[in-house]
């Protein structure tokens, strides 16, 4: 039994118009008295209406595609690879690899953002240089990595720190659900 079958209680054998059949859902949904299956009904509308692709792309390729609307789900890089849930996920993760395969435990002196001013990437307390607090700290021993910001400034801070450390970019592969139909030159598989 389809899953239509177990919300609206047909079989395929009746013959109901999609207009009857969305009205006999709507009536049916009306009824339903549990949010977390609401929710799941609402999950899987979305997602079907909102299909996405999985992309594969490396760290130089990820800002000439899109990232709106994109939810990375897998980072590697060299023998180091994790399941993702979000781009700031994703962000503190590659940080916290490369202070690790640098042991760093301690800075002598911050590392900043992209845009080198006064906000740090990574500091030895959660301060910036305006005196400004962190505003979503991630604590990875004594060192405080800066989570706040957008996916744009986390994949160039990224790139910024990649280049700082002398790695290379092309090394951290990640792989995002995006929008179905971008760019087909990094489309891996469908989901």
């Amino acid at each position: 039994m389809s899953f239509v079958e177990k919300i609206t209680g047909t079989h395929k054998h009746d013959k109901m118009s999609i207009h009857q059949l969305k009205n006999e859902l709507i009536s049916q949904i009306l009824k339903i008295d549990n949010q977390d299956f609401l929710l799941n009904i609402q999950e899987r509308i979305h997602k079907h209406l909102n299909p996405k692709e999985l992309y594969s792309v490396n760290l130089a390729q990820i800002l000439a595609h899109p990232t709106k609307d994109t939810a990375p789900t897998f980072v590697k890089f060299r023998e180091q690879e994790k399941e993702v849930k979000s781009w700031k996920d994703l962000y503190s993760t590659v940080i916290i690899w490369v202070l690790d395969m640098h042991n760093i435990k301690a800075l002598d002196r911050p590392i900043p953002d992209h845009y080198q001013g006064t906000k740090y990437a990574v500091a030895n307390e959660p301060i910036h240089a305006n005196g400004k607090h962190f505003h979503s700290e991630v604590q990875h021993g004594d060192l405080f990595i800066e989570g706040h910001g957008n996916t744009e400034h986390h994949l160039k801070t990224l790139q910024f720190i990649f280049k700082s450390f002398q790695l290379n970019s092309q090394e951290l592969e990640i792989k995002f659900l995006g929008p179905s139909g971008s760019d087909p030159l990094i489309k891996v598989t469908f989901q």
